[in-house]
């Protein structure tokens, strides 16, 4: 359903969680010493759950920009990159004057520009997909569903191969594009548009036990360090199914209209401006970690209050910038 303003909600809470889990990713050392089993299991519970951001982010731009006519080639590529440059820039200045502030050699700041190591790798990955979206949104145009299972068929099993480290089975059989992050719009899609066979309340429960299931053994996995040849990073089974598994929950729930009561009020407003204004904050909060690290208390009791004041500065950000005449465009709203 949507709101006043045209927005699909549950993108909006979909959109709003992952940039929430992205800083998870980024926030866990704010924990305090880890001196027990369940302190240490649930400092890597946390951290596995911000590994759903990225693929989240990546489902939702498929279910919004695929299978769709646009005008021209050159009216799509000047919309979605002139949303996500100009942002880049901007918010890029920013970091390398705090990377200033804080005496970074120029070595590292080429390489946070560059995306090793920062999230800025995440900039130049959508930059590589938005370049593909024309090609495949033709091919789905085209073929339809059947287009969306020979594409996720093919993907499924170079992730499972890239999941335990065994890509490229063969030396000169290589198909990075099948292999890479392209597979999570396809899939985001798919999901939007997919009629199953369940119910919706069937479908609701069948994704939170897909999330928790896949949660559980990622976890159980990461805290054997029995991993050996795994690979951890989003190009994981795991991390697909986990992402599958919170996609199709929170679809379902909407579709239940478990979220009518909320949407009008304070907390879907909050729920919607998060959403707003996560690309900004995916920049902002790289600033707020850099100076929050420094007044870090090393606390477990501490840490809730870290986490949140995170979030809200780094929401903050992008909102008064977006307030700022001619900036608004660069904020990330």
């Amino acid at each position: 359903m949507k709101t006043k303003k045209e927005r699909i909600f549950y993108y909006d809470l979909l959109r709003a969680f992952a940039i929430i889990a992205v800083i998870i990713c980024h926030v866990d050392f704010y924990f305090g010493p880890l001196n027990t089993p369940f302190e240490v299991i649930a400092q890597l519970t946390f951290h596995d759950i911000g590994r759903i951001g990225v693929p989240i982010f990546l489902m939702i731009s498929g279910a919004l920009l695929l299978n769709r006519e646009y005008p021209s080639l050159k009216d799509f590529l000047k919309r979605r990159f002139a949303r996500i440059i100009y942002p880049f820039i901007f918010w890029m200045i920013l970091i390398t004057l705090t990377n200033f502030h804080f005496h970074k050699p120029y070595t590292y700041m080429w390489n946070v520009f560059i995306g090793n190591p920062s999230i800025m790798w995440y900039f130049w990955t959508l930059i590589g997909i938005y370049l593909a979206i024309p090609l495949i949104n033709v091919f789905i145009r085209e073929y339809g569903e059947d287009a969306c299972k020979y594409f996720l068929a093919i993907w499924f099993i170079f992730i499972i191969l890239n999941t335990f480290k065994l890509y490229p089975l063969f030396p000169y059989f290589k198909l990075d594009y099948f292999a890479g992050f392209i597979g999570y719009p396809v899939l985001g899609y798919y999901l939007s548009t997919k009629q199953f066979k369940f119910n919706n309340k069937k479908m609701t429960v069948l994704g939170f036990a897909i999330l928790l299931v896949s949660l559980a053994i990622f976890v159980a996995y990461t805290y054997s360090n029995s991993l050996g040849s795994v690979e951890l990073m989003y190009q994981n089974i795991l991390v697909v199914a986990m992402g599958v598994g919170l996609y199709l929950f929170i679809e379902y729930l909407d579709k239940e209209n478990r979220f009518d009561s909320i949407k009008n009020n304070a907390v879907g407003k909050t729920i919607s401006s998060i959403s707003l204004y996560s690309y900004g904050m995916y920049f902002s909060h790289v600033i707020v970690i850099m100076f929050m690290s420094k007044i870090n208390p090393h606390s477990n009791i501490m840490f809730p209050l870290m986490f949140a004041a995170t979030i809200f500065l780094s929401w903050i950000m992008p909102f008064i910038v977006s307030k700022i005449p001619y900036l608004q465009k660069v904020s990330g709203a």
